[in-house]
């Protein structure tokens, strides 16, 4: 529903309805049958997470004049477990020497948002934007190790809480300020500024071993910076992308012993890509990914357990 109570005022409400299925088939050993003779044949064993629910949404907007626009927003959403987190089937970890195991009591993540930003609009492809955010993540999902006398063990649990609040900065420019002739160039960028603090329920501060600490997953600092050069039928972009240090895995208690929260600290990135768009349709796409190569450092109890640099790719498309 949009209303315009005041000519400079817009206010926006809304509510979306979910109503969310999904249904993993197990197959194991059929121990519960009666018929002992039967018991080693297959049983496919459903495993499902459904739900319904409401979303509201409300979003004001608020023009000082064509320029100068405040926007304030309050939202709910939810985040569902996917298929590989609340299914009890376990499998090898993709590219490391581990195991993963689903976790069937998982629930839903829980989502309360208030936003608020100030934009300054210099033109329709000019401005700069600053705002600041608060969330509360009820039950978020987090990555977590459980003991293992072998390899390590992978999994997933809900937390009773997190809250998350922050600063974002972003804008874009053209450069024909500096010198006409760089009118067709620009710079774009954004930055983000989290602090956020994650509570365990009770039975979880004798499991992981540490409370009232960063969201799993989530970085601190999130830097993206792009030069960029675009006229009709071409674009041409070099990106920086970096995001700061971050929980990878939760640390668990194990007899009584406390292992750290495992960290990794991502490698910068530099992508260079150039398009090409022709009269008769025809589009090309080069693209250098990764030139920097970086390395990427995983730690755990300030000690380096594993750091590898990813390789430069060349790409070229035709569409």
């Amino acid at each position: 529903m949009l209303l315009n109570p005041l000519s400079s005022l817009e206010l926006v409400m809304g509510a979306r309805f979910v109503d969310f299925s999904q249904v993993v088939y197990q197959y194991e050993e059929d121990r519960n049958n009666p018929d002992m003779s039967l018991r080693r044949l297959i049983a496919r064993i459903p495993e499902e997470l459904s739900f319904s629910d409401i979303h509201p949404s409300l979003s004001l907007k608020y023009s000082l004049n064509e320029k100068n626009i405040i926007d304030l927003a309050l939202s709910q959403t939810t985040i569902v477990p996917d298929l590989r987190e609340f299914t009890s089937g376990e499998y090898y970890h993709p590219y490391e020497v581990a195991t993963i195991v689903g976790n069937p009591d998982l629930v839903n993540t829980d989502i309360y948002s208030v936003d608020l930003k100030y934009g300054l609009y210099f033109s329709d492809t000019e401005y700069v934007k600053i705002g600041g955010f608060y969330k509360y993540l009820e039950k978020t999902i987090e990555d977590v190790l459980i003991p293992s006398s072998s390899l390590p063990i992978y999994s997933f649990d809900n937390a009773d809480n997190a809250v998350l609040h922050g600063l974002e900065i972003d804008g874009r420019t053209g450069l024909s300020f500096i010198l006409e002739n760089l009118r067709n160039f620009y710079i774009s960028g954004n930055l983000s500024l989290t602090e956020s603090d994650v509570t365990l329920n009770k039975e979880q501060e004798t499991v992981y071993s540490t409370n009232h600490r960063n969201l799993q997953g989530l970085s601190p600092l999130v830097i993206n910076f792009t030069l960029g050069y675009d006229v009709k039928g071409r674009s041409v972009t070099l990106s920086y992308n970096k995001m700061g240090e971050r929980i990878r895995k939760v640390g668990m208690i194990d007899d009584g012993d406390r292992y750290p929260d495992h960290l990794e600290d991502p490698a910068a990135i530099l992508d260079f890509v150039w398009r090409e768009t022709f009269n008769n349709g025809l589009g090309l796409k080069a693209k250098i990914g990764n030139i920097l190569k970086g390395e990427t450092r995983w730690t755990q109890g300030g000690r380096i357990t594993r750091s590898f640099e990813d390789p430069t790719t060349y790409s070229l498309g035709v569409s």
